[in-house]
C-alpha cells in the first residue's frame, strides 16, 4: 500500500472540489428554469449532499493517512535497528557526522578503535574527541563533504587511548550523504584498522629486503619453480645469475611456452651434461634431495663448473612439485682439483721413478733417520735382509745381518761428526767383504737430518787383486820353474839313458842292482816332479767348452780305481738330476779331480771310502755347481791348513808339494774356488756358477 504524502492529499482535494463545483454549476444549469424556491432548495440540498460526501471522504482520507504514517513511522523504527544492530556487530568502524563535522552516529567497532564509548562521541565535533586523530581526519571529512565522490585514506596512521603511544593505521573511506530532497546531511565514513597486515607488509618487505641483500651478496646465485608433468615452469632465479653465467638476469625472466624458463636455460648447460643434469635435478621425485657438478656455457663461450643442490617439496594440489636450486661456482675448485691431482701424479711418478732409480742401484743403499732408525731400503739392501723388511728398525736391532750389523758404530761417529765416514767389514760365514760408506745428510732449513749408508761389495774385486797378485807370483814362480824344469830335463835324459846303458852293460852283475835300482827311481821321481813343474808353469791355452761337470768327475774316478784298489779304499759317486752346464776345459778339469781324489785315496785308511758328490747351490747370489770330496783321513793340522795351497808345501813323504797349488791355478783359472776343511777328513768343496761368462769353482 502507497503512503499518501501531503502532496498526495492536496491533489486529491482539489480534485474533489473540481468535481463538486462541476456537478453545481451542471445542477445550476438544468434547474435555471426552475421557480426560485425550489431551485434553491434543490442546490441547497445538493451542496449539503455535497458537503457530507466530502466529509466523508475527507475523514476517510485522514484516518488513512494517520495509519499510514504510523506503519511509515514502525518501518522507520525497524530500519533503524536493522542499521544499528548492522553497524554494533561489523569489525569495521562507522561514524555519521553531520556538516558540522559533529558525530551523529558512531557504531561500537569504531568507539572500540577510538578508546571511547559510543556516549562521548555524539553531538561533538571529531576534533573534540580525539584532537590528534580530528586534526588530520577533519580535512579529509570536509573535502568529502564536498564532493560526491567517495574519498579513500590509505595511509592514516592515528595514535588513539585504545593503544596509547603506539600508532595504529587505519584504512578510511568516506562519501557525502543527501537527504531525499537533494539536500547535503553529512558524511559518513568507513575506518578498518590494517595494522597487523601494514606491519605484516612492512615485515615482509624488510624481509626481501635483507634476502635481496644476501642474495646479492652471495656469490651463489638460486632458481626455482614447479614441476608439472615433468616440464619445468613458473621458473624465477636471483639477479645474481649475471656473475656466474655472465647473462643478465633478463636473459631469464621472459618465460617460454606456458611458463617455461626461456630456452637458454636447457642451451646454457653443456652437451655432455644435459641429460645427467635434467635426471639428476628436474626430475627430482618429491621431497628429495639432490646435488651434482655440471658444466655450463657462460654468455662469454668460457665453461665454468657449477654445483647445482636441489630440493624437492611434497605434491600440492595440483599435483606439481616446487622445486628450489642452489647453484655454486667450482671453477676454481676444479681447476684446484685438477692442479692437485696433476701435481699428485707427477709426485707419484716422480716418486716412482725415484724408487725405481733407487732400486736400480746395484750396491745396497739404507737410509737412516738421526736416531739411527731405518726409514727406506732399495732391492739390493733387502735382499741382505732374506726378504725381511725392518723398516722402522732402529740399525741397531739387525744383528746377524750383515754388513748392516758392523754399521752402528759407523753411524754412532756420523752423529757426533756430521760428516762421512767409511768402514771395511769382513763377514767369516760367507766370506764376503763390504765397504760400508756413510754421510749425514742435513740441508739448509730442514729440521729432518738423514743418514745414507752404501754398502758395496768388494769380495770379488779383492779376490781379483788377490788373484792378480798370486797370479804375478806364479806367473814369476812358473817362469823360473818351467826354465829350471827345461834345464833338468836334459841331464835327467842323460842320467836315465846312462842308467839304461849300465843295466845293459852290467845288468848281470848282483852287487849292482841295488844302485841300478836306486838311480832308476831318482830318475823317476825327478822325472814325475819335471812333469808337474811343466804343468805348474805351463801358460794357459785352455780348450773351453760348454759341458757338464759330472762326465769330467766319472772319469777321473775311473784313472784312480787302480790306486784305490791297490789301497783298499773304495770310491763312491752321487750327483743331484739337472745340473746346470759350466764353461770348462775338460782335460785340466780332468787333472783337477784326479789329483784331489788320488790325494784322498792316499790319506785314506784301508777300508775307508773316498765319496764325490755334485749339487747345484745358490751362493752369493750365484748357481754354482758344488762338487765335495771326503775321505776317511785323519785331516790337516790346524797350522798347515794356511799352507796347503802354497806351491812345495808338503807333508806327504815323497811329495813334491805342487798337486794341490796346480789344483788351485786350474780352478782359477775357471774362476772357481777350492776350500779344505777337516771334518774329521779331507772336505775339497768345488763350486761351479752358471753364468755365460767363464766359469769359476769354489
Amino acid at each position: 500500500m502507497s503512503l499518501l504524502t501531503p502532496s498526495r492529499l492536496l491533489l486529491r482535494a482539489t480534485g474533489f472540489a473540481l468535481a463538486c463545483a462541476l456537478l453545481m454549476g451542471t445542477v445550476a444549469g438544468w434547474t435555471a428554469t426552475w421557480a426560485p424556491g425550489p431551485r434553491i432548495a434543490l442546490l441547497a440540498g445538493a451542496s449539503f449532499l455535497l458537503a457530507s460526501v466530502g466529509a466523508l471522504v475527507a475523514l476517510r482520507l485522514l484516518s488513512r493517512t494517520r495509519a499510514d504514517c504510523t506503519r511509515a513511522l514502525q518501518q522507520a523504527d525497524d530500519a533503524r535497528a536493522l542499521r544499528d544492530a548492522v553497524m554494533d556487530i561489523t569489525p569495521v568502524g562507522f561514524a555519521f557526522f553531520d556538516r558540522d563535522l559533529k558525530y551523529v552516529h558512531v557504531n561500537a567497532a569504531l568507539a572500540a578503535m577510538n578508546g571511547l564509548p559510543v556516549n562521548a562521541h555524539l553531538g561533538r565535533h571529531v576534533a573534540e574527541v580525539l584532537p590528534a586523530l580530528g586534526t588530520r581526519l577533519a580535512p579529509r571529512l570536509g573535502s568529502a563533504l564536498a564532493t560526491d565522490t567517495p574519498l579513500q585514506d590509505v595511509s592514516l596512521q592515528v595514535e588513539t587511548p585504545a593503544a596509547p603511544g603506539e600508532t595504529r593505521f587505519w584504512f578510511g573511506s568516506y562519501s557525502r550523504v543527501r537527504g531525499a530532497d537533494g539536500g547535503v546531511l553529512g558524511v559518513i565514513a568507513s575506518l578498518s584498522e590494517v595494522t597487523e597486515r601494514m606491519r605484516a607488509e612492512q615485515s615482509l618487505q624488510e624481509h626481501e629486503g635483507r634476502l635481496d641483500v644476501l642474495t646479492r651478496s652471495l656469490p651463489d646465485y638460486l632458481w626455482g619453480g614447479k614441476v608439472r608433468g615433468g616440464v619445468l615452469r613458473d621458473f624465477y632465479c636471483t639477479p645474481v645469475i649475471e656473475r656466474t653465467t655472465g647473462y643478465p638476469p633478463s636473459a631469464f625472466t621472459r618465460p617460454g611456452a606456458e611458463g617455461t624458463p626461456a630456452p637458454l636455460w636447457a642451451e646454457m648447460i653443456h652437451p655432455e651434461d644435459r641429460t645427467r643434469y635434467r635426471e639428476c635435478i628436474e626430475g627430482l621425485p618429491p621431497g628429495a634431495e639432490a646435488e651434482v657438478e655440471h658444466r655450463i656455457i657462460c654468455a662469454d663461450g668460457r665453461v665454468r663448473w657449477v654445483r647445482s643442490r636441489a630440493a624437492a617439496s611434497g605434491l600440492d594440489a595440483q599435483d606439481a612439485v616446487h622445486l628450489g636450486c642452489v647453484v655454486t661456482d667450482i671453477t676454481d675448485r676444479r681447476l684446484a682439483d685438477d692442479l692437485r691431482q696433476r701435481l699428485h701424479d707427477s709426485f707419484r711418478r716422480s716418486a716412482t721413478e725415484w724408487r725405481r732409480t733407487f732400486d736400480a742401484v746395484s750396491s745396497p743403499l739404507a737410509v737412516l733417520s738421526a736416531d739411527g732408525t731405518i726409514q727406506r731400503l732399495n732391492d739390493a739392501a733387502r735382499v741382505l735382509f732374506h726378504e725381511a723388511d725392518p723398516t722402522g728398525q732402529p740399525l741397531s736391532s739387525t744383528d746377524g745381518a750383515p754388513p748392516w750389523s758392523s754399521a752402528v758404530a759407523l753411524v754412532e761417529e756420523l752423529r757426533r761428526t756430521h760428516g762421512s765416514a767409511l768402514s771395511q767389514v769382513h763377514d767369516a760365514a760367507s766370506g764376503r767383504t763390504w765397504e760400508l760408506g756413510a754421510a749425514w745428510v742435513d740441508e739448509a732449513g730442514s729440521e729432518d737430518p738423514r743418514i745414507i749408508l752404501v754398502a758395496t761389495e768388494i769380495t770379488r774385486l779383492l779376490e781379483l787383486q788377490a788373484h792378480v797378485r798370486r797370479s804375478e807370483t806364479m806367473a814369476a814362480m812358473g817362469a823360473i820353474v818351467a826354465g829350471v824344469a827345461h834345464e833338468v830335463r836334459n841331464p835327467l835324459f842323460s842320467i836315465s839313458a846312462v842308467v839304461d846303458a849300465v843295466e845293459a852293460t852290467f845288468g848281470t852283475r848282483p852287487e849292482l842292482q841295488p844302485y841300478l835300482d836306486v838311480l832308476r827311481g831318482e830318475v823317476r821321481r825327478l822325472t814325475h816332479l819335471t812333469q808337474e813343474l811343466f804343468e805348474y808353469g805351463r801358460p794357459t791355452r785352455g780348450e773351453w767348452t760348454e759341458g757338464a761337470v759330472p762326465p769330467v768327475v766319472a772319469e777321473a774316478l775311473s784313472s784312480c780305481e787302480l790306486a784305490g784298489d791297490k789301497a783298499a779304499v773304495k770310491l763312491a759317486r752321487e750327483w743331484a738330476d739337472g745340473l746346470p752346464p759350466v764353461r770348462m776345459d775338460s782335460r785340466r778339469l780332468f787333472h783337477v779331480f784326479r789329483n784331489v781324489v788320488e790325494n784322498a785315496v792316499q790319506h785314506s785308511p784301508a777300508g775307508a771310502t773316498v765319496r764325490v758328490t755334485a749339487d747345484a747351490v745358490e751362493e752369493t747370489g750365484r748357481t754354482w755347481v758344488r762338487c765335495t770330496v771326503r775321505d776317511g783321513g785323519p785331516g790337516f793340522r790346524g797350522e798347515d791348513l794356511p799352507h796347503v795351497f802354497e806351491p812345495f808345501f808338503s807333508k806327504r813323504r815323497g811329495g813334491t808339494g805342487l798337486g794341490l797349488s796346480i789344483v788351485q791355478r786350474i780352478l782359477e783359472e775357471h774362476q772357481g774356488r777350492i776350500r779344505l776343511s777337516n771334518h774329521p777328513c779331507l772336505f775339497i768343496h768345488l763350486s761351479e756358477p752358471t753364468r755365460p761368462e767363464p766359469t769359476s769353482y769354489a
